[in-house]
């Protein structure tokens, strides 16, 4: 709604400074024309407002000039009149694209027109006075510097289109010369949802995916400010995408994802939805279609590989626990399932709320272990693929120790070296040594023996020092008899360890107890 205020002394000065100006020539109320603008109406024009600037001394004539004709000069008879007799005029606001304008109402000609010539030193304030001139095809560029006028050619000068890629509000190249403009995840063709925004006259074509588009920015605004056109819909098309890498073959369902309702353009051209705004409307509006396929259809970073499991986890680099994992929760699925990024981390943090127990089950056998793992997850949730890592470490470490023989009655050397023994087998080399240097005596056969054992790990040299020649020279002697225990398989590690405390002097040292029963299968 216009707002009406009585002008300043200063808007009054003003506009009595631009009739001044405008009485020297009306070069400054006409566009600049390019080779496609036929002549002949703007000279019908520069010859009315000619007639006007004629009669610039004489108030009277001026004023009957004010009320018929051409509007544009209607609206410049009606400044020169003010200049001739200024008043203090009533001055009117009103809202424009980016906020609003003002100006008095001198003459019987439309408010554009009057804002037109009263402001015509600002490009963007003279296109108002040829809108008119615009909904009957005529095209109009308001550069910083000039007008431009293409005529019904769509073509824009060079130089508004030069200003218009410099304000574009994302940073969008065009590697290829071709005049498609992307941002730089679409320009390395990732298959991201997409808003594309072409300009036809221009012959380009601007997109950006939804990682880079903002809530706060309106690509289509950014092109089309400071263009007048019979159809700005036409001359700029827009289209939104869900820019899916389909592999799953004709009758998947992405195939066929429906294109941007015309409601949802609609706001966007009119400014009510950000280019952020629209992506997400757009996805929301197309997802419960494509959810709703009966189909099995795996999607991983926007590419979709239909019911291909296997290719859809090669693409998540799972690794070896993470795809039996997977494989066993997808066995028979059915339907839809998405991933924004390929990685097999995400894939298990959507499905563990719904198949802990049977992800768990996968890596650890044993029913009461992997419930006692899934119980522990949910009292402190972390990521899923480190609860799974950590649960197959656990269950791996105790198959493997479960291999080796189990001893009752152990002197204190033999349950030292069985122990280390066994660190060495889930813990390494690094384990190992850690454990040696952490329980080291003070005195005893343990410390001959365990310089033995840092020896076989290639560690001696590094902890000699913490010995004396005595212990040096005994764990001398044990170091083959150490990396035999060490590194024996598991139906030769007894006859290791029997074989290195002998060596040792340590006699008696244990009762290896009988073997588990095998059930019959």
């Amino acid at each position: 709604m216009a707002r009406i205020r009585k002008a300043s002394g200063v808007r009054e000065q003003d506009l009595v400074a631009r009739a001044k100006s405008l009485r020297a020539s009306v070069d400054p109320l006409l566009p600049r024309r390019t080779p496609d603008c036929p002549p002949e109406r703007f000279e019908r024009l520069r010859t009315e407002l000619e007639e006007v600037r004629s009669a610039s001394d004489d108030a009277p004539r001026l004023a009957r000039l004010a009320r018929w004709g051409e509007p544009m000069a209607r609206a410049y008879a009606g400044l020169l009149h003010f200049a001739l007799e200024p008043t203090t005029p009533v001055v009117v606001a009103f809202p424009v694209a980016g906020g609003e304008v003002s100006y008095a109402p001198l003459s019987r000609a439309d408010r554009e027109v009057e804002v037109a010539v009263q402001q015509s030193d600002d490009p963007a304030r003279l296109m108002l006075g040829y809108l008119d001139w615009a909904r009957k095809g005529f095209h109009f560029y308001a550069t910083r510097k000039a007008l431009w006028c293409t005529g019904r050619a769509s073509r824009p000068p060079p130089e508004f289109v030069a200003e218009r890629l410099e304000s574009l509000p994302y940073r969008l190249t065009d590697p290829g010369g071709g005049g498609q403009y992307d941002c730089p995840h679409l320009a390395a063709n990732e298959p991201r949802p997409l808003l594309e925004v072409e300009w036809r006259g221009a012959e380009k074509t601007f997109r950006v995916c939804r990682r880079c588009a903002k809530d706060d920015r309106h690509l289509l605004s950014s092109l089309s400010d400071g263009a007048a056109i019979p159809d700005p819909e036409d001359e700029f098309p827009v289209r939104a995408s869900a820019n899916v890498r389909c592999l799953g073959g004709p009758e998947c369902v992405h195939s066929e994802i429906p294109e941007l309702s015309r409601p949802l353009r609609k706001r966007y051209v009119v400014g009510r939805l950000s280019d952020g705004q629209l992506l997400d409307a757009y996805l929301a509006e197309v997802r419960p279609r494509i959810e709703r396929t009966p189909r099995t259809t795996f999607v991983a970073g926007g590419v979709c590989y239909g019911g291909d499991l296997v290719q859809f986890l090669d693409a998540l680099h799972p690794t070896p626990i993470e795809r039996r994992a997977l494989e066993k929760v997808f066995e028979g699925h059915a339907g839809y399932f998405e991933l924004d990024e390929p990685a097999a981390s995400r894939a298990l943090e959507r499905l563990w709320a719904d198949h802990a127990e049977e992800i768990v089950r996968t890596i650890v056998p044993d029913p009461d272990e992997a419930r006692r793992w899934v119980d522990e997850a949910r009292a402190s949730p972390g990521r899923v693929s480190e609860i799974i890592k950590r649960a197959h470490r656990a269950s791996s470490d105790r198959e493997l120790l479960d291999t080796l023989p189990r001893y009752t009655r152990l002197t204190r050397e033999a349950e030292w070296v069985d122990r280390i023994a066994r660190q060495f087998r889930t813990h390494g080399e690094a384990g190992a040594e850690r454990a040696i240097v952490q329980s080291l005596p003070r005195e005893g056969k343990e410390r001959g023996i365990a310089f033995g054992f840092l020896l076989a790990l290639g560690r001696g040299g590094a902890h000699a020092w913490q010995f004396s020649p005595t212990e040096k020279e005994f764990g001398q002697s044990l170091e083959a008899r150490a990396k035999a225990v060490l590194r024996a398989p598991a139906a030769e590690y007894h006859a290791a360890l029997d074989d290195l405390l002998h060596a040792a002097g340590v006699a008696d040292w244990g009762t290896l107890e009988p073997a588990p029963a095998r059930e019959n299968g």
